[in-house]
């Protein structure tokens, strides 16, 4: 059996019917999991009418708690959410990001990491420079920046999953939906004002995953195929100074779903899913399975080293991936709650529930002796 082993579901499924595109953090000091994720209490699939973030630790992942931190009617009139993101503040506090649909356009809560008591609604600001004036991090402010320096404008509005913090600066990628020519690097150091740092000029849908390894940040662009039939692309790039962008030399055949860069024992690590016969499942094909693997250098050339496949007919959907303290953590969505259900297009979206797993660690410190 190639499913994922032993997990569990960490979102509310007694009120639940959808729960996808997770990301979460880790904090250090308690190994307490801060997940957030879009929620729907009414239908299954896409539908993103909650903003929900879920507290666990990693150790104890049947003990949840829960908050919703965005609600589409009581925020933004009605309008549907998406693309939500966390980032860890400071000892006390996580902020949470979510776009508002019908404005495109990125808002924040701050959430107490104790008490899980959410702050107000609050305006994310763009920044032309650094002594530019603080603008809504809209789309439309964002396409008028675009168009001054001659990029290709966004139909959509969305930051990486994984918002990294580098020597005290928090960074992202902002990428504008369906087969874009291109996305933005982008800095801050508050997460509430982000500031352009450069237009990254590489063929991307929806999602520039980004990594921060061996003095470089690295982007894995979703820029997949749906059809069996997929090619190999050249998708992973990386950046010394996240100004000037240099294409690697991986090839990998991935299908359309999101990747996930990670780093893992001191190595840069990568999650990615591959087509599959389109008879696998109800769930879509190019969503079942997921590779995880090592990326490493050799004679100038990147190359995956393949430590982990799986598949599972649910659905392997919208991964995110940690480590902690040797152990490789886990969240996803599948379509394991109501299987079926939320047909959409003829194929399942498998993301009617959030699961948690651990699915490799390293030798135990400690081992007995007979």
């Amino acid at each position: 059996m190639n499913q994922i082993g032993t997990h569990f579901m960490v979102n509310n499924g007694q009120k639940e019917r959808a729960a996808n595109a997770v990301e979460m953090i880790v904090d250090e000091k308690t190994g307490i999991v801060y997940a957030v994720y879009l929620s729907s209490e009414a239908s299954i699939g896409e539908s993103s009418e909650l903003v929900n973030l879920a507290k666990f630790n990693i150790m104890q992942p049947t003990n949840v708690t829960w908050v919703t931190v965005f609600d589409k009617n009581s925020d933004f009139g009605g309008a549907l959410l998406s693309e939500c993101n966390i980032i860890d503040l400071d000892q006390d506090t996580v902020r949470v990001f979510a776009v508002n649909l019908e404005m495109l356009a990125y808002y924040f809560k701050d959430v107490d990491k104790r008490s899980l008591s959410v702050g107000p609604l609050r305006e994310v600001k763009f920044k032309r420079c650094d002594s530019a004036e603080a603008l809504l991090f809209s789309k439309d402010n964002i396409n008028d920046h675009i168009s001054s320096l001659g990029g290709h404008t966004f139909s959509y509005l969305q930051f990486t999953t994984a918002i990294l913090k580098v020597d005290g600066c928090f960074y992202t990628t902002v990428c504008g939906g369906n087969r874009t020519e291109n996305f933005l690097f982008m800095k801050s150091l508050d997460g509430e004002e982000w500031t352009y740092v450069s237009l990254v000029k590489h063929k991307v849908n929806y999602e520039a995953m980004l990594a921060y390894h061996d003095n470089k940040f690295w982007v894995m662009c979703r820029n997949g195929e749906e059809l069996e039939q997929a090619k190999k692309q050249q998708n992973l790039i990386y950046s010394e100074d996240g100004i000037v962008w240099v294409n690697s030399d991986l090839l990998l055949e991935t299908s359309d779903t999101r990747p996930y860069l990670f780093n893992y024992q001191g190595g840069l690590y990568l999650a990615y899913s591959s087509p599959m016969p389109s008879d696998y499942s109800t769930v879509r094909p190019w969503r079942c399975n997921i590779h995880i693997g090592r990326i490493v250098t050799r004679e100038g050339t990147e190359i995956f080293e393949e430590i982990l496949y799986k598949e599972s007919k649910f659905g392997i959907v919208y991964y995110a991936l940690k480590d902690w303290y040797g152990k490789m953590i886990m969240l996803y969505s599948s379509g394991e709650l109501h299987p079926t259900e939320g047909l959409m297009g003829g194929w399942s979206q498998g993301k009617d529930c959030l699961n948690y797993a651990i699915i490799h660690s390293q030798e135990p410190i400690l081992t007995l002796k007979n």
